[in-house]
């Protein structure tokens, strides 16, 4: 396209207008599972619009968005650049089905970074629709690092990993926030109420309108201080707060820091949505904020394990599928307490992931959901954490997606129909490069009758 022609294609949009088409982007199904692209879709696009695309630099893109360190060799490391053909796919899958009808398409163009928003009928046609790749990890800058919930020894990454943290978790804020507003207010939406898997495990929750929902989301900083300084803590030490007594170090400094994953932001919001659906609504609580009394009553999910949310040590003692670690390697693990035939006792992954790049690499991990009833006035508690980001990922997704929630209940031999009876359930992932693959349960356990927690 020559290039008067190129400019005049361009869109005429405001800095505003652009920020709400890629809003409307990232928030689409097709990017939704892939918060790696959304993380990378962000930064290009944030600085184009403020007029710094000359900073779009390759090297800058992998420090800053994927977690490389600085001294990084772009020529020995082409994270950047297979991450922008994988994000060039998604954009052009979007503008072909979701984004139709957009009068404008956001482009970026081969050999370069810098994002542009053009006319539609003036874009060149898009490529045959690649094939589909696997959900994309929550964490797009150094996965090992922020996720440290199953005890793993991560490395700190710098600045941007400080800034992203603090901007993640004020994000979850304020969509929990406007969530609980929109669910509240008189005149929202009239949802259908959902039916299938969704409504045999979720209906339960909320048998009456206004039903709360009340989820704990993990304190990531908790996690990174036990691996840094290679301790294990209990919801005791995190009560009382002493391991925020060393003061005037780069830990203290991190741990200070009101962090959690996207994992947990993305598992928040999906689960307001849900609660808004039974005309219920969601009150979120960062882990460190949280008190006895708020689990006195009512319903309850908790994300994460007792590493990054130590109020899950609580229902731990009566679970079969229990989070351990490896005594010689630190490696964790998920210890089956009463393996029954053909099942294994002990589900680990590896141990020094996080510092022999295997992280970038394929192997098997394992996660847990359990749901518990609460004894005299405690209501329900769901519990989802995983060995990994991925194995955190694939737990809420496998409550809250109406297809992986029927593969989980047909798996544990739930009448479909019924009101789903307390259970736990391990399962097990493929974990990739940044998503997830194949989950599958390996193991589940119904509760009996009479058991509850919380008493």
């Amino acid at each position: 396209m020559p290039a008067a022609q190129e400019q005049e294609g361009s869109a005429s949009l405001s800095s505003e207008q652009k920020r709400e088409l890629v809003q409307r982007v990232v928030n689409s199904e097709i990017f939704r599972r892939s918060p790696a692209l959304c993380a990378f879709l962000l930064y290009i696009t944030d600085h184009a619009i403020q007029g710094l695309a000359d900073k779009l630099k390759e090297q800058t893109i992998g420090t800053e968005v994927l977690g490389r360190k600085p001294s990084y060799d772009p020529s020995e490391d082409n994270i950047v650049r297979v991450r922008a053909h994988e994000l060039r796919g998604r954009l052009d899958r979007y503008f072909a089905s979701e984004g139709a009808k957009e009068p404008v398409v956001i482009r970026i163009p081969r050999g370069a970074y810098a994002p542009e928003f053009v006319l539609r009928q003036a874009a060149r046609s898009v490529e045959p629709l690649p094939k589909m790749q696997p959900p994309e990890e929550l964490l797009p800058v150094q996965p090992a690092a922020m996720e440290s919930s199953a005890g793993h020894a991560p490395k700190p990454s710098g600045r941007y990993w400080l800034l992203f943290a603090a901007a993640v978790l004020a994000a979850l804020v304020s969509s929990a926030t406007v969530t609980r507003y929109v669910v509240k207010s008189e005149s929202r939406p009239a949802f259908a109420q959902p039916a299938g898997a969704i409504r045999d495990f979720w209906g339960q929750f909320f048998e009456k309108p206004n039903e709360e929902l009340k989820v704990v989301y993990a304190d990531t900083s908790f996690a990174l201080w036990q691996d840094l300084n290679g301790k294990a803590l209990d919801l005791g030490d995190y009560l009382n707060r002493k391991y925020l007594d060393v003061q005037g170090n780069q830990i203290f400094n991190v741990v200070m820091r009101r962090v959690t994953t996207p994992a947990d932001m993305a598992l928040s919001v999906h689960l307001a949505t849900l609660a808004a659906e039974f005309s219920g609504q969601e009150t979120p609580q960062f882990a460190r904020d949280a008190d006895s009394q708020f689990f006195h009553q009512g319903n309850v999910v908790l994300i994460g394990s007792h590493r990054s949310n130590p109020w899950v040590a609580i229902y731990e003692p009566s679970l079969n599928f229990q989070l351990d670690q490896d005594p010689q390697s630190g490696a964790p693990l998920f210890r089956n307490r009463s393996p029954q035939a053909r099942e294994g006792q002990v589900f680990a992954i590896p141990s020094a992931y996080d510092t022999q790049k295997t992280e970038e690499k394929t192997y098997t991990s394992y996660g847990v959901v359990a749901l518990l009833k609460g004894c005299g006035d405690h209501g329900l508690t769901v519990l989802v954490e995983g060995l990994n980001t991925q194995a955190t990922q694939a737990a809420g997704d496998l409550v809250t997606d109406p297809q992986r929630l029927e593969m989980l209940l047909r798996a544990i031999g739930q009448k479909p129909g019924t009101r789903v009876a307390p259970f736990e359930a391990l399962f097990q992932i493929t974990s990739l490069p940044g998503g997830y693959d194949d989950p599958k349960v390996i193991a589940y356990r119904f509760r009996p009758p009479e058991a509850c927690v919380g008493g």
